[in-house]
């Protein structure tokens, strides 16, 4: 599998970060699409361990020859966040897109959003899945990952629109290794003190709906002294990219990044 695909032509000024951990290929469409524009890097993250996958992210945008803009997608906005805080000369512009609480005191809302918009059957079912990727669980990680993200088709999207998925690769075995890892970070404090290092400009895109709550995002920024700029959308869930009221402006908002 080649770990970095590029679209457009170069110069190669913006990286998309996919989320997760474990959804390589996620941001494939996004990549494309804006390749129209300009020329976008896609990295794949395929390791394990937090500091291996900054160490993959930094051999993999080795190459370029002037700062770029980082945007990451939900994990991968933390991903950006620690990648920045280390490599700050090779950054321009941090961008976060449906960025996960950068702090504990958020956390509760995210389940409590999405269970509330699933039938009872389908939120036991959501229970049951994340118990086994988090390995609280006995079961098989492959599958529990699947439905956990056939339940976010429902549940983080607001008015869907087409979106070319088809190199989404899931990877259970990323997923268990790497998202406790993230958790201890962020409870830690540590999430936190990486960011307090951004000295650049840092923009939040975030839709209203999404089950992460944007305030969980710029709180706890501000209280480090960065004020992002933001956009929020009404009517968006977790994938701006992907969705109707929002997908026009996003992309016009990445092609000038």
């Amino acid at each position: 599998m080649t770990s970095l695909r590029s679209y457009g032509k170069p110069p190669y000024l913006l990286a998309l970060l996919h989320g997760g951990p474990g959804a390589r290929g996620s941001l494939a469409g996004a990549a494309r699409e804006l390749g129209k524009h300009r020329g976008v890097w896609e990295p794949l993250q395929t390791r394990r361990d937090i500091p291996e996958l900054v160490e993959e992210l930094c051999e993999q945008l080795a190459p370029a020859d002037q700062p770029l803009t980082l945007a990451g997608h939900s994990w991968g906005a933390w991903l950006g966040i620690l990648y920045a805080a280390l490599f700050p000369q090779r950054v321009k512009h941090l961008v976060l897109i449906s960025c996960p609480p950068l702090t504990d005191a958020f956390v509760p809302q995210i389940l409590q959003r999405r269970l509330a918009l699933l039938t009872p059957q389908e939120a036991a079912n959501c229970r049951q899945a994340l118990s086994v990727l988090e390995q609280h669980a006995p079961g098989d990680k492959a599958q529990a990952l699947k439905t956990v993200h056939t339940l976010t088709q429902k549940t983080d999207f607001i008015a869907p629109c087409a979106y070319d998925d088809r190199l989404l690769e899931l990877d259970e075995k990323q997923y268990a290794a790497v998202w406790p890892q993230a958790v201890r970070l962020r409870s830690s404090g540590k999430l936190l003190e990486a960011a307090k290092k951004v000295v650049f400009p840092v923009s939040v895109l975030h839709g209203a709906q999404d089950p992460h709550p944007v305030q969980g995002v710029l709180e706890p920024l501000r209280s480090c002294g960065i004020t992002p700029q933001s956009l929020v959308w009404e009517k968006c869930g977790h994938s701006p990219f992907a969705e109707t009221y929002a997908r026009e402006e996003f992309y016009r908002f990445l092609r000038n990044a």
